[in-house]
């Protein structure tokens, strides 16, 4: 395949660049998915722990006396 794409790049460059401009493309959204994984999976983990931690001792309190 690669050899087909030199063979064209030597009569007309436009093909090499089309397949290089399509990687970068590719590469791109990629990167934007792994982005978005990874913000989403901080999100949930952080809503996790949350909602399953021990709630904070109320200090303003009075404690009577018998």
């Amino acid at each position: 395949m690669s050899t087909l794409l030199f063979a064209l790049m030597r009569e007309n460059p436009l093909p090499g660049l089309a397949a290089a401009s399509l990687n970068i493309v590719v590469a791109m959204c990629l990167v934007a998915l792994s982005l978005l994984l990874g913000i989403t999976i901080a999100m949930i983990a952080s809503a996790h722990s949350l909602a399953t931690r021990d709630p904070a001792p109320n200090r303003l309190q009075r404690r009577t006396v018998a």
